[in-house]
Parts: C-alpha cells; structure tokens; sequence
C-alpha cells in the first residue's frame, strides 16, 4: 500500500520517493519531508478480498504554514480517492478520518503535521495450496 499511494503522490507531483518522500520511516534529513505509515485499520471481509487498512501522512517543515500547505496538498489528493487501481490493487475508498493536526516542534525545532486516512482496498490473495 505504501508503495502504491507513495508512487501515485510522487505521480501528482506532490514529493519525490526517496528524497522528500518516504515509505515506513522518517529519516534524519531532509528537514521537509513526507513520510507515509501504515497501521491496522478494522478487521478484513470474511466474504471478500476487502481490507481496512489505515495511512498515516507525517509532513516535517521548517515553517508551520509550509508544513501545513504541504499537508493540505495531500489531503486534497487523497481525501475521496475512489475506484483507482493502483500498481494491481484497486482502492475503493481513500478517506481522511479527521483533519491535520500539528505536533510539538521535535528536538531539532522542526514542525510536524499528520493526517490519517481510512483506506478500502481490495487485495488479490494467492490462492491457498
């Protein structure tokens, strides 16, 4: 999932994958950056290939209101994302579960803002053997 929504950010021209991008981490550097998590979300389908996973967006800034433009700008390419298929697996469903919130400046004063999505997907399982 990661890859996907991290390759479809960097398609719209929001951040670069591995340089103000990143999937499962935050690096030390760059100081603006964009981070993309992914947590368990609600239980999978029983009677389909639906899982509810969750994305965690982490924006870190310098300056607040580049934090939250930035931020901002995920949001409106993400929030109502629906029927996309992306690299194989189709999204029914991107939606934000809430609005950015800021977080305390980190130990190096950098500002950081997150956003969490619910995410609907459908996912092809290999078949048991």
């Amino acid at each position: 999932m990661l890859a996907d929504i991290g390759k479809y950010l960097q398609d719209k021209s929001i951040a670069t994958l591995g340089t103000d991008l990143f999937l499962g981490f935050t690096p030390d550097q760059p100081d603006n950056c964009i981070s993309l998590f992914e947590y368990a979300g609600f239980s999978p389908d029983l009677h389909s290939n639906v899982e509810y996973p969750v994305l965690q967006v982490r924006v870190r800034d310098k300056n607040y209101s580049d934090a939250a433009d930035k931020i901002r700008r995920v949001m409106k390419c993400l929030h109502g994302l629906h029927e996309q298929t992306l690299s194989g697996t189709r999204y029914l469903l991107i939606k934000a579960q809430g609005s950015p919130e800021a977080l305390e400046r980190n130990q190096a004063d950098l500002i950081e803002m997150i956003v969490k999505f619910e995410i609907l997907k459908e996912t092809n399982f290999p078949d048991d053997e």
